[in-house]
């Protein structure tokens, strides 16, 4: 559960982005836009986004999962080929996606595990516990996001 902001000291520690939001909204942290917001945001240590952009996402991408027919009733061979079975069987990140169809930008730009932490980051160690003996969120955000993930891609690029 994500604790409300009160001052804009809580959404950020950058002295002239809480100059531009009293300057906009006062003191009435109520005013705040939620695009204007996730902008100014800090950052999660090693991600790309902000708390709220976190939480957002994984709201979305879980209830994608629950009401994707090509993830639920039509996850099977007569809907996928066989290419496109082992694809999502075997894609664990969202970095695995984009690494298939753009290999020359991630061998050049994302040396980071995730791509969702800053692309030019060190890469975190590899885990060597299998995923069903890891904490749930782990799981989830290991296995259930990037296939939600990998999903909703081929319903952009394909």
């Amino acid at each position: 559960m994500m604790i409300p902001i009160s001052k804009w000291e809580d959404l950020t520690d950058d002295e002239e982005v809480i100059e531009a939001l009293h300057e906009v909204y006062g003191e009435d942290v109520e005013k705040l836009d939620l695009q204007v917001g996730l902008q100014a945001e800090k950052k999660i240590k090693g991600f790309a986004i902000s708390e709220t952009a976190f939480f957002i996402f994984l709201l979305i991408a879980s209830r994608r999962l629950e009401a994707d027919r090509f993830f639920t009733t039509n996850f099977n061979s007569k809907t996928y080929t066989k290419k496109g079975l082992e694809w999502v069987n075997k894609t664990e990140t969202l970095k695995d996606v984009i690494d298939r169809h753009f290999p020359e930008m991630t061998r050049k730009w994302m040396t980071c595990s995730s791509a969702f932490s800053v692309w030019d980051s060190m890469p975190t160690p590899a885990n060597y516990i299998p995923l069903y003996l890891r904490p749930f969120h782990l799981i989830f955000i290991y296995l259930v996001l990037p296939v939600s993930m990998v999903i909703w891609l081929s319903t952009i690029l394909l």
